[in-house]
C-alpha cells in the first residue's frame, strides 16, 4: 500500500481531491467514477490494501460478456476518493469527476469475512488474474480483470460473466451520478454556482471594516460551538441528578419486544408504532459516532446520512431507534431499506424512541415515559 506516487503528481492547495481516508465497515468498497479529463474515461477502484485499486476505462464498463474493455492500471488512489465528486482543476488529471456507480464487492468464491476475502484478493492481484462479485446501482454480477500480455505491464482486461445481469444494452448510456443524481454538465453548473456565490461572499466581507469581520467570525464560532448544544428541562435535571453515574458503556442491548397472543390495554403499558425498519443503537461519545444494529453489528458505512447526521451533535449519550426509508407519504418501506445504497433509492430516517445514557448517566432504571420526554 503506498499512496507516494498519487501525492506526488497533485497539488492539494489547488485540486479538491482527498489525501487520505481510513477504511471501515465490514464490507469491501468499490466506486466506478467517470472522469472527462483529456479523454472521456471511467476509473474503476476496488478497496484493497487499505486503499483504492484503481484502473482507467477508457470506453467504460460494459454488461456483455462478449466485450472485453481495455483497463490500464494506475496509482493506488485513497480510500476517501470513492466519495469524490466536483472539478479538478488545471494540472494533472483536470477535468470533471462523477460517482457514476458504487457499492459493495467480494470474491466470487464464497469466503466469510473482510480480512479473509482482502487476503484472497490480494493473491488474486498478484497472479493477476481477479474474479468479483459487485453488488452496485448499475453493476451487478460477476466480473473478471485479467492482466494481459504484450500490451504492457499495466494493461488489464475487465470482462463481465455470464450469469442474471449479463445485458448486451450499453450501461454506459446511464449518465447521471449515483450521488447527486447529476450528469457532468450538470456537475460543472453546480460547482460554478458555487463559485460564483462564493465570490459574491469575498465581495461583500471586503466593504466590512477589519473589526466588523472579526466581530462577525467570532459570533459564527460560538454559534458552531453551541448549535446543537443539549437542553434539558427542570424535571429533567432533576431526574438526571438522582440517576447513578456510570463509565460510557460501549455495549448494550436494547429493550426487544415480546411476543403476545392478542393485544391489551393495561396502565402503565405504552405502544410504539411498528416503523418495520431497521433496530439500531447510537454511540455518540467525544465526537464519534457508533451506529450499531440489535446484533452488534456496524451501520456506520452502510447508512453512512444517519451517521454523518448524528455527528453534528455535540453530547455524549446512547439513543435506541430504528432507521427507516419511507416514501412520498411517509410511510415506511422495508423493501427499499434493503435495498438501500444512496440518496437515490429513498429519503433515510432515524426514529429515536429510547435514550439509555446520557452524559454520565445510566438511565435505563428510569420509567420508560420520563426517558421519553428526552427524545421529543
Amino acid at each position: 500500500m503506498s499512496l507516494t506516487k498519487y501525492k506526488k503528481k497533485r497539488n492539494f492547495k489547488e485540486s479538491p481531491e482527498p489525501q487520505s481516508g481510513k477504511p471501515t465497515g465490514s464490507q469491501l468498497r468499490f466506486v466506478i467514477q467517470k472522469h472527462d479529463a483529456s479523454r472521456l474515461h471511467y476509473d474503476f477502484r476496488l478497496e484493497m490494501d487499505g486503499v483504492l485499486k484503481s484502473w482507467a476505462v477508457p470506453k467504460g464498463p460494459s454488461t456483455d460478456p462478449k466485450v472485453k474493455r481495455l483497463a490500464m492500471m494506475v496509482e493506488d488512489h485513497p480510500y476517501d476518493y470513492r466519495n469524490f465528486e466536483g472539478i479538478i482543476p488545471s494540472g494533472y488529471g483536470a477535468g470533471t469527476v462523477m460517482v457514476w456507480d458504487e457499492g459493495f464487492y467480494e470474491p466470487i468464491e464464497e469466503i466469510k469475512g473482510k480480512k479473509a476475502q482482502e487476503k484472497d484478493l490480494l493473491q488474486q492481484l498478484k497472479s493477476g488474474s481477479l474474479k468479483i462479485k459487485l453488488h452496485g446501482e448499475k453493476l451487478n454480477g460477476e466480473f473478471a480483470l485479467v492482466k494481459t500480455k504484450g500490451m504492457g505491464d499495466n494493461a488489464w482486461l475487465l470482462i463481465k460473466h455470464k450469469d442474471e445481469f449479463a445485458s448486451t444494452k450499453d450501461i454506459t448510456k446511464k449518465d447521471k451520478s449515483v450521488i447527486s443524481d447529476l450528469d457532468l454538465k450538470g456537475i460543472e453548473k453546480e460547482f460554478e454556482k458555487e463559485e460564483e456565490e462564493e465570490s459574491e461572499k469575498k465581495a461583500k466581507k471586503k466593504t466590512i471594516s477589519k473589526k466588523a469581520t472579526s466581530a462577525t467570525k467570532e459570533k459564527k464560532t460560538i454559534k458552531k460551538k453551541n448549535k446543537p448544544d443539549l437542553k434539558l428541562d427542570k424535571n429533567t435535571e432533576d431526574l438526571l441528578q438522582d440517576a447513578p453515574t456510570i463509565k460510557f458503556p460501549s455495549k448494550l442491548k436494547p429493550m426487544l419486544a415480546t411476543l403476545i397472543d392478542k393485544p391489551f390495554d393495561k396502565a402503565g403499558w405504552i405502544y410504539e408504532v411498528k416503523w418495520d425498519g431497521y433496530r439500531a443503537l447510537a454511540f455518540l461519545n467525544k465526537g464519534e459516532v457508533e451506529l450499531k444494529s440489535r446484533n452488534d453489528k456496524s451501520f456506520n458505512e452502510k447508512f453512512y446520512p444517519i451517521t454523518e447526521a448524528l455527528q453534528s451533535l455535540n453530547f455524549n449519550t446512547i439513543l435506541d431507534g430504528e432507521i427507516v426509508v419511507v416514501n412520498e407519504k411517509g410511510i415506511s418501506d422495508f423493501g427499499a431499506l434493503q435495498n438501500w445504497r444512496s440518496e437515490a433509492d429513498g429519503t433515510l430516517l432515524y426514529y429515536v424512541f429510547d435514550i439509555l445514557w446520557l452524559e454520565s448517566k445510566e438511565l435505563t432504571h428510569l420509567p420508560l415515559s420520563d426517558r421519553k420526554k428526552n427524545t421529543q
